[in-house]
């Protein structure tokens, strides 16, 4: 049966009405209109679909009126915020446009996670530290002025070092460029520890309080009052907030159909549902400002579009993006996949965000864009099969370093990831530079494109990587900037199942593959008390890497070693001298390979070439404007070795683009809607 809503003449007036009055088959059918409600849904066999082409939006804000002039600050309206309203912090609209949270330095720029650049909301830090004894830390804005109003109570928000030493603070007092702030993060600003002011030479932050509105759409809610600078007359706006925390809730349902239905200013839940198709939707500016006192992957899990125990989910032609948050979180379930989506503009919070996260089996993701991510684009660290197929990873890692799109590590288990047979193929990784990072002896600037860190049995071939650099910081600290190709661990974990690397094409980046070996250095004592490691050291024993085509680069293995407890865990740096010479730094590809071999890393490497900078690029078409298809003269033609299920000749071309041009068109065909933010 069909049940019509619409916000005039019809039978339900809400989405919610009609779905509590629904019975298993029925179409909900609505009307174009702006339905401000969260939908609950834990029923089965519904489909919810707009009526023809009907702009329907479901939204968490609710209409803010009455404005009046602010009798202390000039410019500025004030009015009440509406009753519903019971979040820790809020989003702006004006007709539908994004406003400004208020803030210190001013955000000029339509990017959210642009640290390095004038206008982007973030200054940089100097003069950092904390004595010990207190939570009271210190940090001045560099060749700036603070604005001279009373900004205590101010959150300080603070990319201050790795984001394990990322700050939130509360501003207890502020002068000239300097201010003081109680940390409030697990880490050494929230404790009584010591921050010696040579430990972080630089970060970048900002802070945000009602006292720093100055600009035009700048606003903050302080009392239940919004303070808001209209950019033109506030009778001519319709203002909205944020109320309500989440716009789609479902749980035990299933056979439920979304189609082309747009959401906003809310995050979803669904749990323990199965068979759900969203098809035509949107989600956007999903989850607010927040303050988080970790900054793990499981601190910002419910941000975004939260799924848990979610089996044969689909998302088809739907578009996700904007938000300080997650985009997708799927905890455990199977059989979830993802088709011809965009998911950008994600995690402007900075800490541990993801476009997708994972640990879901049999989660697949093909033709799909990812775009602008301040960590992560897929992040894997559970043995899950995960086929990533076809898609494009564009600017990932705008909001710190040591990590890149497709994040896999086992970080949190004793043994490797086991990605049983899963299959990255035909992507585009690209547009890869991150941020500078100060912290002790660590001043780098580290981006990679395939993070694969202590995992195995798995396949990447017909991969296109190009502009993987980190020379977007022209401060005048040292800084060991390294854009790489691959990194694999597997520091102390022995890896035997398959590794393989088949007919990828890298160019413009600085290394190659790095491997960073731990030797537990006392593993013959503590094996016989129960420690759950394997063996003594990492290993690599059924890697292949053939057919690839590189740019000249440093390969890597740092040989180390430490100490660990029974439980398996680090206890600290341990020496062993005897290992020195099983370290290596090479820009010698043969050299390299053989030398892992020694070592216990086996490659199996076949028909692999590196081009050098200089002439590399006349080998393809159009390099610089990403068009790697090989030139009829290159030697990488038709020098490959064939590999079963993988190659298309006897004599296959080296490099991503053998056997068709198909990595090129790889992302999503999506247009993204016209949002039309009506009355």
């Amino acid at each position: 049966m069909e049940i019509h809503v619409s916000l005039k003449n019809e039978q339900y007036t809400t989405i919610t009405e009609a779905i509590n009055n629904a019975t298993e088959g029925d179409v909900i059918i609505i009307h174009e209109g702006i339905y401000r409600e969260t939908l609950n849904i834990a029923k089965s066999n519904l489909t919810i679909q707009a009526y023809q082409d009907d702009y329907v939006l479901v939204t968490g804000n609710e209409v803010v009126t009455n404005f009046a002039q602010d009798s202390t600050m000039s410019g500025v309206y004030v009015a009440d915020i509406p009753q519903n309203y019971n979040l820790s912090y809020s989003q702006v609209f004006a007709n539908g446009k994004y406003q400004t949270m208020a803030r210190f330095p001013k955000l000029t720029i339509d990017d959210m996670m642009s640290p390095l650049v004038e206008g982007s909301g973030y200054g940089k830090l100097v003069d950092i530290y904390k004595e010990a004894g207190t939570t009271k830390g210190f940090v001045s804005f560099d060749k700036r002025t603070l604005p001279n109003v009373d900004l205590t109570g101010a959150i300080f928000r603070g990319l201050i070092g790795k984001n394990r030493h990322y700050a939130f603070g509360k501003v207890i007092s502020s002068n000239e460029n300097t201010i003081s702030f109680n940390g409030l993060t697990n880490n050494d600003w929230g404790s009584t520890n010591e921050i010696k002011s040579d430990f972080h030479d630089y970060g970048f932050g900002f802070i945000t309080h009602k006292n720093l509105i100055s600009t035009p759409k700048e606003w903050f809610i302080q009392d239940n009052k919004l303070y808001y600078m209209p950019e033109s007359n506030i009778n001519d706006l319709q203002v909205e907030m944020q109320v309500r925390e989440k716009v789609l809730i479902m749980e035990n349902a299933i056979n439920v159909t979304f189609e082309h239905i747009n959401f906003i200013s809310g995050n979803v839940e669904i749990i323990n549902s199965e068979n759900l198709n969203i098809k035509h939707c949107s989600f956007r500016y999903l989850q607010p400002f927040y303050i988080i006192s970790g900054y793990g992957i499981g601190d910002s899990m419910k941000t975004g579009i939260y799924i848990e125990n979610g089996n044969h989910i689909t998302f088809r032609n739907t578009y996700v993006g904007h938000t300080w948050g997650h985009g997708i979180h799927l905890s455990h379930g199977e059989n979830n996949s993802f088709h011809n989506c965009i998911i950008e503009d994600i995690g402007w919070i900075g800490t541990f965000t993801s476009g997708i996260y994972t640990s879901a089996n049999n989660t697949h993701i093909e033709d799909c864009s990812f775009r602008d991510n301040g960590r992560f684009q897929i992040r894997v660290d559970q043995d899950i099969k995960i086929n990533i197929l076809h898609s494009s990873f564009e600017r990932a890692m705008k909001m710190g370093e040591d990590a890149g799109p497709l994040e896999f590590t086992s970080t949190g288990q004793i043994g490797p990831v086991d990605l049983k047979g899963s299959e990255i193929a035909y992507n585009k990784i690209f547009d890869l530079h991150g941020i500078p990072v100060s912290a002790g002896h660590y001043n780098k600037q580290f981006v990679v494109a395939f993070y694969m860190e202590d995992v195995n049995n798995y396949t990447a071939h017909h991969n296109l990587v190009y502009d993987i650099t980190s020379y977007n910081y022209n401060g005048p600290e040292p800084l060991n900037r390294r854009g790489t190709l691959l990194y694999l661990g597997p520091r102390c974990k022995a890896m035997h199942e398959q590794v393989n690397f088949y007919n990828n094409t890298a160019w413009d980046y600085t290394n190659n593959i790095n491997i960073w070996n731990i030797q537990i250095a006392n593993f013959d004592e503590i094996k016989p008390l129960g420690l759950k490691y394997e063996a003594p050291t990492g290993t690599i024993t059924n890697g292949h890497f053939v057919n690839n085509l590189l740019n000249i680069g440093e390969f890597g293995i740092n040989y180390s070693a430490q100490n660990y407890a029974v439980d398996g865990k680090k206890i600290g740096w341990a020496k062993a001298p005897e290992n020195a010479w099983k370290s290596i730094q090479t820009s010698d590809m043969d050299e390299y390979f053989e030398h892992a071999a020694k070592v216990g890393y086996f490659f199996n490497p076949k028909t692999n070439l590196m081009f050098d900078k200089e002439n590399g690029a006349l080998n393809y078409l159009d390099a610089e404007n990403g068009d790697f298809r090989l030139i009829n003269t290159s030697i990488a033609k038709k020098s490959g070795t064939p590999i079963e299920g993988i190659t298309s000749s006897d004599t296959p071309d080296l490099g991503a683009l053998e056997g068709s041009d198909w990595v090129l068109s790889a992302g999503a065909t999506l247009n993204i809607p016209q949002f039309t933010e009506i009355k």
